[in-house]
């Protein structure tokens, strides 16, 4: 039998995104089952516990929509520009952290939004001041963190990343540069932790920019679910990249994109935002999911699991109900455009009609 979540209904007066009714992750009247134990589950198998970590800005952990698991900062001082602003990871000034955690976990609790996996616990690594700043080697230090002995205690098995920093072909340190952060990557592949990255916000190949650039992430690029083709902000693979490279890309909505949002940002908790950084949290919800149900099993690798919900969005073009976008693999502009987004993420793994 299928290891597919339990849905349960959709709670009344709840709001579900048009990105996450796009890629079928929750129905007009009914959401994914997160709740913990074999309950939940379509068979006999033990539902998996799993926290998705979002390195970032922070979460705002007092909002009422995400279940805040905690916490760990890597800022070492408040931002000057920011007036108020703090390290404490639980704390986001900049609002983005709060933003991608409702993405992928929004609760159904019939107020505000519901996201991908909802009510999956959220953890907080904080990189990124109140101005949005940051440094890369802080985030590859969070990612060690999280792929390491603590963030396993905590069940961490999905890292969300909504960041791409550039790495110029031309720089004489540019493949030391990639062996460097990429490294860190395969490290959290092989303790079995899927890490999903923004693939960049500036019409040009992702492989210009890490880590979405790495070979064992997921980069994620952005579509358009009300024009359904893919955003004209988003970066893209070039078409004649190596299958490999193509086997690590998927699409999701990121175009006005609605979540929750810090009370430091906006003291009415919710905002409307667009960014391949709103694109990747979807496909994290979606690994929750995937792990949860147990269709993801333990001892798999991070890229193994990637592979498990690649091949959902391939399967999902064989069933009866038109899917996809244009510019994705198998339509007809994307086999001229001469630019990969990947298969449109599909959030196969709990029972929704279909």
């Amino acid at each position: 039998m299928a290891r597919l979540l339990r849905r349960q209904g959709l709670a009344a007066g709840e709001a579900v995104p048009p990105g996450v009714a796009f890629i079928e992750a929750a129905t007009a009247d009914a959401v994914p089952n997160t709740a913990g134990g074999g309950g939940a589950m379509m068979d006999s198998q033990q539902q998996q516990q799993v926290a998705v970590a979002v390195v970032d800005s922070g979460i705002d952990a007092n909002h009422p929509d995400l279940v805040y698991a905690g916490g760990k900062s890597w800022v070492r001082q408040p931002s000057r520009s920011m007036p108020g602003d703090m390290t404490d990871p639980g704390v986001d000034f900049y609002g983005h952290g709060t933003h991608v955690a409702g993405i992928i976990g929004a609760r159904n609790t019939g107020r505000g939004v519901v996201g991908v996996a909802p009510g999956t616990p959220v953890y907080s690594l904080k990189v990124l001041d109140g101005s949005g700043q940051g440094a890369l080697s802080d985030a590859l230090a969070a990612v060690r963190w999280a792929a390491g002995r603590e963030g396993q205690a905590l069940n961490i098995k999905v890292i969300n990343l909504s960041m791409a920093a550039y790495v110029a072909d031309g720089d004489d340190d540019a493949a030391d540069t990639l062996r460097v952060v990429c490294r860190v990557f395969q490290e959290a592949s092989d303790a079995g932790v899927l890490v999903v990255t923004a693939a960049g916000n500036y019409r040009d190949s992702l492989l210009h920019y890490v880590p979405a650039a790495c070979p064992t992430v997921a980069a994620v690029t952005s579509i358009d679910p009300s024009a359904r083709s893919a955003s004209g902000f988003s970066n893209f693979l070039p078409a004649d990249a190596p299958a490999a490279d193509k086997a690590r890309v998927m699409a999701a909505p990121g175009s006005g994109v609605l979540s929750t949002m810090s009370i430091q940002r906006d003291p009415l908790r919710y905002r409307e935002l667009s960014g391949t950084s709103q694109a990747s949290p979807h496909v994290a919800g979606i690994a929750a999911t995937c792990i949860q149900s147990g269709a993801c099993p333990p001892g798999t690798t991070g890229m193994q699991k990637l592979a498990l919900i690649q091949a959902a969005a391939v399967e999902r073009l064989t069933l009866r109900r038109p899917y996809g976008f244009s510019g994705d693999p198998v339509s007809a502009q994307g086999a001229v455009s001469g630019k990969f987004y990947g298969f449109l993420a599909w959030a196969k793994f709990w029972a929704a009609a279909r």
